[in-house]
């Protein structure tokens, strides 16, 4: 997991490399941030302090912002960030740089209608943008000097209607972003950053300016919400394949920054564990958007999952496997017991125990000599897992005992008369612990599964005994095929299209059919969707996947829900010739049980497009 620069420091490397394997570990696996203030104005870290007094622990995360009132760029909170990094912390720095034409309060929110000039160093406006990133590069080269890995993220919430940069066209943003990179990363030889692409959660177009990933080391959301369960854009971003970070996180707040409701950060790090486990770190925001100020700072920063300042180890890796999206169905908790799961060549258990749990309250334990070849917790019955696509299990090793070069756990089943040995392949564990899947794609008599269970192999010159845990193990089922499109349009139809839907070869990201319609692209919207009562309660994801022949704007996945037609949507997403899949949170819908429409809203972006485009949807399905 290489950073998108080629030069990037050996320290810049690790910290990519390490937020890229976080999200295989069972515990310790989210990195807490917490914003600092603006340099130069409000910079401090009494807030920081208040967190440590009141949860016991330092944020992981410090961040400070270069640019204050519009018309200043400061990096005196160098500094702190230094001695932040030598006491084991991460850094961030943001820019609320000026706005080049209107350096003054007022032009930080003003919409730049010059933003295309800013990467021609002939015009007034790329000279003084040039000036700008100037100053910026001072800062960031004091960091490098002292050789301090930054999360650099420039240019955040594009896409909503905040600030000089935002609401911009989208290509030329991109463009803006990569001569951006290539001036501080080439021209002024930084090579300590790692870039972080930050579009605000509330508004879509999350992926429109997205500059590319060799130009981008790390994605996220800036999300001031009520009910952080129920963030849109967590798997749109995801997909980009760089690791995930909610780059702000705070309260909502209305005019003069005064906060609607205090927020429970408590229900952030649920969220995290629950709807967005791939998350590598969050920010939270400081003043009245801190975690103390609003409540649950404590059980933010106090659960397993979270990594504080003093748990910062970036040369620890945790290898894993991808797990496949679908419905999690539990095999094994062990909250009442061990539930038919026994041990091979251990000491002494297995035993249900609360000590530790990846879920819920308990896990199984069993002690192991480290001196032994393998040892194994397993539960040997009969059991029928035709139709699921994967296998997981949450495994660790107690803190204590020799490990040597460390322990390995290979998650495994048996079936058929014969036995046949299946595994997932062999991972590195530690009291972080890790997650196994087994892809039972590969896998024969699935309905005829004999043994599951868990082997642990201590390395050579290991000694002594131990004790190693497993916990939520789960069978992983497709998702449910809601509109696969293979016998007919089942029931879908058009609006404002070009041409009724039809089913068609011509395209599928599954079988060998989907939906396709022509769509004029001179107009400024289509649509295509089912209108049919379901009932998607307890359902946590909607899907589609979509097309279209030519580069035709957005596409936006919708639901309605009762009688009064109510509208809920994922957010825009380009739409072009790549498949992409579109994903609704199914958390921010209101009566998800009374759903009366699904469809998909095909927008223009910008004008002048003419002649027509097909349109493709396939696999509506939910998990």
């Amino acid at each position: 997991m290489s950073p998108s620069d080629a030069r990037a420091t050996s320290a810049v490397r690790d910290v990519r490399d390490w937020l890229g394997h976080l999200g295989n570990r069972a515990q310790n696996r989210v990195v807490s941030g917490q914003f600092a203030g603006y340099s130069g104005k409000t910079f401090s870290l009494d807030q920081v302090e208040e967190t440590k007094a009141r949860t016991g622990a330092y944020p992981g995360l410090l961040g400070c912002d270069y640019g204050h009132d519009g018309n200043a760029i400061d990096h005196a909170c160098n500094a702190t960030l230094k001695d932040w990094a030598a006491s084991g912390g991460l850094v961030t720095v943001s820019a609320h740089l000026p706005n080049p034409d209107q350096p003054d309060w007022s032009g930080l929110f003003a919409k730049l209608a010059t933003f295309d000039r800013l990467t021609d160093r002939s015009t007034g406006t790329g000279r003084r943008w040039q000036a700008e990133l100037d100053r910026v590069a001072e800062g960031l080269r004091d960091l490098a000097d002292a050789g301090v890995p930054v999360l650099f993220r420039p240019l955040h919430e594009m896409n909503g209607d905040s600030f000089w940069w935002s609401a911009q066209d989208p290509q030329t943003f991109a463009a803006v972003w990569r001569d951006m990179y290539g001036y501080l990363t080439e021209v002024k030889g930084l090579h300590n950053l790692l870039w972080v692409y930050a579009p605000d959660c509330n508004y879509g177009n999350r992926s429109s300016y997205y500059p590319g990933g060799a130009y981008t080391d790390v994605v996220g959301l800036d999300c001031y919400v009520r009910e952080p369960a129920a963030v849109q854009g967590y798997d749109e971003l995801l997909a980009l394949g760089k690791p995930f970070a909610f780059a702000e996180i705070g309260p909502r707040s209305g005019p003069g920054g005064v906060i609607e409701v205090p927020l429970d950060y408590g229900k952030w790090i649920d969220a995290i564990r629950t709807r967005f486990p791939a998350t590598a770190y969050f920010m939270a925001w400081n003043d009245q958007w801190r975690p103390t100020a609003n409540t649950g700072a404590a059980r933010l920063m106090g659960d397993p999952w979270t990594i504080t300042r003093g748990e910062i180890a970036v040369s620890a890796r945790t290898e894993g496997r991808p797990v496949p999206a679908g419905t999690p169905v539990p095999l094994a908790d062990f909250e009442s017991g061990a539930q038919g799961w026994g041990g091979w060549q251990v000491l002494a258990g297995p035993w249900s125990v609360d000590e530790w749990a990846a879920q819920g309250g308990r896990s199984l334990k069993a002690d192991i000599d480290l001196t032994g070849s393998e040892a194994y917790l397993n539960r040997v019955a009969g059991q029928n897992l035709s139709g699921f696509r994967a296998l997981t299990a949450t495994v660790r090793t107690a803190e204590w005992g020799d490990h040597a070069a460390g322990t390995t756990a290979k998650f495994y089943i048996r079936t058929g008369a014969g036995s046949a040995w299946y595994d997932g392949g062999a991972v590195g564990i530690g009291p972080n612990g890790a997650v196994l899947s087994l892809d039972l794609g590969r896998v024969a008599d699935l309905g005829d599964v004999r043994e599951i269970g868990v082997l642990f192999r201590p390395a050579p010159g290991a000694n002594g005994r131990s004790a190693v845990y497993v916990d939520d193990v789960t069978a992983i089922a497709p998702p449910t095929l809601l509109s696969g499109f293979e016998s007919g349009t089942e029931g879908w139809t058009g609006y404002l299209t070009a041409t009724a839907p039809a089913s068609t070869s011509d395209w599928a990201s599954e079988g060998r059919r989907s939906l396709g319609a022509e769509i004029d692209l001179a107009a400024s919207e289509a649509y295509v969707g089912r209108r049919a009562r379901l009932d998607l309660s307890g359902r946590r994801a909607l899907t589609a996947t979509v097309r279209a022949t030519a580069s035709a704007g957005t596409a936006k996945l919708y639901v309605k829900t009762t009688a009064a037609d109510t509208w809920y949507d994922a957010g825009a997403v380009p739409l072009g010739p790549d498949a992409t899949t579109l994903t609704l949170n199914l958390a921010g819908v209101g009566s998800p049980g009374d759903i009366r429409e699904i469809g998909v809203q095909f927008e223009r972006r910008g004008a002048g497009g003419t002649g027509r485009a097909v349109v493709f949807v396939d696999e509506v399905t939910v998990r």
